[in-house]
């Protein structure tokens, strides 16, 4: 199972902070598995502890007092119309509930909340999380400040171009991390932690200095390129990839289908097919009856969307 999630924004917004460092991370495991499954998860906790890097060490009651305390700790939405009401506010919790099987003492069966899952389904945006960098933090202000990152990273701004921002009371920031911070200074030496523990983790740099007049922290960083040796519109990969592997299925004996996709998208990102051309070429000119040389730049050997005023494949 590969561990890259869309996180749904409303939920890398809501405000967890008193939750526990690992229910954090829990709750992105979780999500995970709801991607898969659907809102009831049956896994054991072994594999639980598996999702979340856990090694060595009794981890199994602690995995329920994490879900017990997810079932116990509430959110709060604003403005949604669900099938049983129009709420201006609106809380529940993200699990419904959960159990361990008679049959086995290692079996757990959770159901995600329906009324949660409608209530933030109504908010658009998700953010993109990789599980095994999130589980490589050992704070709660490395984790909840970096995906605050992902979450702000491409917004635009006023700053200027290539500069992502966001900017945060001290109050955003305690309900945040589950703090009860009054002043800059205070507070300021746990956010100086957390955007450490993420360069060392992730070699991201975020600058954050306090804005006396507007009472907020502000957060910076340069926006990269993010797949810099990519030559085709990252939305025309995976159609790619199905495309390539129906034009190849007699001669390639392929035993995991989603591995040997996963490492052919990997190899297209990072320019490591070698019949890029030939098959994206192709795919153009076959599947969408288009002349790939007016959307190809030679002298880069990048292919622009044809369809970036059309809308989206």
């Amino acid at each position: 199972m590969a561990n890259n999630i869309k996180k749904h924004n409303s939920l890398t917004d809501a405000r967890t902070g008193k939750l526990s460092l690992r229910s954090d991370k829990l709750i992105n495991a979780l999500y995970l598995l709801y991607e898969k499954d659907g809102e009831n998860i049956e896994i054991t906790i072994t594999e639980l502890k598996e999702l979340l890097n856990l090694k060595g060490g009794d981890y199994g009651n602690d995995i329920e007092l994490r879900l017990q305390e997810l079932r116990d700790r509430s959110i709060k939405f604003r403005n949604v119309k669900l099938s049983h009401g129009d709420y201006l506010y609106f809380v529940d919790s993200f699990i419904h509930s959960f159990g361990i099987d008679r049959g086995s003492q290692n079996y757990c069966k959770i159901k995600i909340s329906e009324s949660f899952i409608e209530a933030f389904s109504q908010k658009m945006g998700y953010t993109p999380i990789d599980l095994e960098i999130c589980n490589k933090f050992k704070t709660k202000y490395g984790l909840k400040l970096y995906e605050m990152y992902l979450r702000y990273y491409s917004l635009p701004n006023r700053e200027g171009e290539g500069v992502g921002t966001i900017s945060l009371t001290i109050q955003d920031l305690n309900e945040m991390f589950g703090t009860s911070y009054k002043t800059p200074s205070e507070i300021k030496r746990g956010i100086e932690r957390g955007l450490k523990e993420i360069e060392k983790i992730t070699e991201e740099f975020i600058n954050v200095f306090y804005h006396k007049g507007k009472r907020k922290f502000v957060f910076g960083w340069h926006q990269k390129k993010k797949y810099p040796n990519l030559r085709i519109p990252y939305n025309h990969i995976d159609i790619l990839v199905d495309w390539y592997l129906h034009h190849n299925e007699d001669r390639l004996k392929i035993k995991s289908l989603q591995k040997y996709k996963q490492s052919l998208k990997k190899s297209i990102i990072d320019d490591e097919f070698k019949e890029l051309d030939k098959y994206y070429r192709g795919l153009l000119q076959w599947k969408y009856d288009v002349d790939w040389n007016k959307y190809y730049d030679p002298s880069k050997g990048i292919y622009r969307n044809f369809q970036e005023n059309r809308g989206k494949i």
